[in-house]
C-alpha cells in the first residue's frame, strides 16, 4: 500500500486530493446537521463553522500529505524556516497595501453583468452572495469583547491557517510538480481558491488574495507566512465590521473603500517593490526556501 501511493503520478494525486476533500466535506456536512438540530444557537452555529474548516481543509491537507508524502507538517510548508518573523511583517505589509487594489477590483467585478440570455442565472449568483454575505454580517455584528475574540477566531485565524494548508500547502504545490512553470500553478491555485468560495462577482479580489499568497508561499518557504498575511487580510474585515457597528468608524468601510484607481496602482507598485526586496532577491540568493531545499514536493518521486 505504501509503494502505491509513492508511485502516483501528480494527475492521481491531484483526484485523491479532490476525493478526500469530498468525503471530508460529506463529513463536516452532517456533523453540522446534526448539531443545527440539537442546538441552533449561535455558539454551536459558529462551533460548528470550526470544526468543519477543521476537517475539511485541514484535514484534507494532513491526510493527503501523510498518505504521499509521509511528513505532512514538512510536506506542506509547516516548520518554520531562517528569517520568517522578518518575511511575516514583509508579507502583512504587502497585503495591505494590495487593499485598494483589491477594493478597486471587487467595484470593478461588481459591475459585470453576464449576457440577457443568462439573466436568470446572474439574479440567482448575486441573490446567493447577498445571503452568504447577510449570514456573515449576523455573526460580526455582535459587539461585546466575546464575541469580538469569537469572530477573530472563527472567520480570521481559523480559516487561514486552514485554507492556507489545502490551497497552498497541497494544491499550488501539487500544480507545481504538474507543470514546469510556477507562475502557472501559482495563478491556477488562486483561481481555485477564488471560485471555491462560490461568488463569481468577487472573483478578481480573490483572485489577487490568492496570487498574492501563493507567491508570498513559493518564495518565502513557510506556510505560516502566508496564513500570517490571510489572517490580517481577514482580521481586518472583522474589525470594520466590529468598529462600524460601535460607531467608531463609518460602516461602509466595511464594504468599500472606495478607493480611486490611482491609490491602487501606488499600492501595488509598494506591494511589488516590498516582495521584490523580502523575498525575491532572498530567494535568487540562494536562501533555503521550499522549492529549492531537500523538502520539494519532488523529491520523494524523481
Amino acid at each position: 500500500m505504501k509503494q502505491f501511493f509513492e508511485d502516483t503520478r501528480p494527475g492521481g494525486q491531484l483526484l485523491a486530493l479532490g476525493l478526500i476533500f469530498v468525503l471530508f466535506f460529506i463529513l463536516s456536512t452532517g456533523f453540522s446537521a446534526v448539531v443545527g438540530l440539537l442546538s441552533g444557537g449561535v455558539g454551536a452555529k459558529m462551533a460548528t463553522l470550526v470544526v468543519a474548516q477543521l476537517i475539511s481543509f485541514a484535514g484534507t491537507a494532513l491526510l493527503f500529505a501523510y498518505l504521499f508524502y509521509g511528513e505532512p507538517l514538512r510536506h506542506l510548508g509547516m516548520p518554520a524556516v531562517k528569517g520568517m518573523t522578518g518575511k511575516i511583517v514583509a508579507a502583512c505589509l504587502i497585503l495591505v497595501c494590495l487593499l485598494p487594489m483589491s477594493d478597486w477590483l471587487a467595484c470593478l467585478n461588481d459591475a459585470w453583468h453576464l449576457p440577457q440570455s443568462l439573466a436568470a442565472l446572474e439574479e440567482s449568483l448575486r441573490s446567493m452572495g447577498e445571503s452568504a454575505q447577510a449570514e456573515l454580517e449576523l455573526f460580526l455584528s455582535r459587539t461585546g469583547a466575546g464575541a469580538l475574540v469569537c469572530n477573530l477566531l472563527v472567520f480570521a485565524l481559523v480559516p487561514a491557517v486552514c485554507e492556507e494548508m489545502v490551497f497552498r500547502g497541497a494544491l499550488q504545490r501539487l500544480f507545481c510538480r504538474m507543470t514546469p512553470n510556477p507562475h502557472a500553478a501559482i495563478w491556477l491555485t488562486a483561481a481555485v481558491f477564488s471560485l471555491f468560495h462560490g461568488e463569481i462577482f468577487a472573483f478578481l479580489p480573490r483572485l489577487l488574495l490568492g496570487a498574492a499568497l501563493g507567491y508570498l508561499f513559493y518564495y518565502g518557504g513557510s506556510l505560516w507566512i502566508n496564513a500570517a498575511a490571510h489572517f490580517l487580510n481577514n482580521t481586518i474585515v472583522v474589525m470594520l465590521y466590529y468598529l462600524g457597528c460601535k460607531g467608531v468608524v463609518d460602516m461602509q468601510l466595511a464594504e468599500t473603500l472606495n478607493a480611486p484607481w490611482y491609490l491602487a496602482v501606488i499600492g501595488l507598485a509598494i506591494a511589488v517593490t516590498i516582495f521584490v526586496f523580502a523575498f525575491m532577491r532572498q530567494k535568487n540568493g540562494k536562501e533555503t526556501t521550499l522549492t529549492d531545499n531537500n523538502i520539494s514536493p519532488d523529491s520523494r518521486q524523481e
